[in-house]
């Protein structure tokens, strides 16, 4: 998680700039770490882990997981929910954003969907996700949509 957090020194250095930029910068990167490399979200480096809601059995509906990660000042909690065959179907958070009508920084809710899973050299992973502001309400806004065809994972030199 340590090194995905760092892009947000990177996209402050680049010209964003400012505390703004600097928290809505954190909260991508637990996005893509959520979306993309859950691993970094193990308990350990700043994120830990607790139970967020309902059982299965209770509603049939996923199971919530919900991490905290902290980093230095900055503290994000995402919420993931599972289906009982493990795979994440959903996730999302209260992200810093000024995309809304306003143009306000505020916290608002973040999120997507991970869906159509397919093995790739022993790893399950989402070939279809989508994500966007406003997660869970009528002006939610999907603007990254990506269908996976193709996984190649990188080959240690010797």
């Amino acid at each position: 998680m340590d090194a995905l957090l760092a892009q947000r020194h990177t996209t402050r250095r680049q010209g964003g700039g400012d505390d703004n930029h600097l928290r809505a910068s954190s909260g991508r990167a637990v996005a893509e770490a959520a979306f993309w490399a859950p691993a970094a979200l193990l308990p350990q480096h700043g994120v830990h882990w607790e139970e967020a809601g309902v059982r299965w059995e209770d509603t049939g509906e996923p199971n919530l997981a919900r991490a905290i990660i902290t980093h230095g000042t900055l503290e994000q909690a995402i919420e993931i929910a599972v289906a009982e065959n493990g795979q994440p179907r959903w996730v999302q958070f209260q992200r810093w954003s000024n995309a809304n009508p306003e143009k306000e920084w505020r916290l608002q809710p973040f999120g997507g969907y991970l869906d159509d899973f397919q093995n790739f050299e022993g790893f399950t992973l989402p070939t279809k996700v989508e994500a966007g502001n406003h997660f869970g309400t009528e002006a939610y806004f999907p603007f990254f949509q990506a269908r996976v065809e193709e996984v190649r994972f990188p080959v240690a030199q010797s």
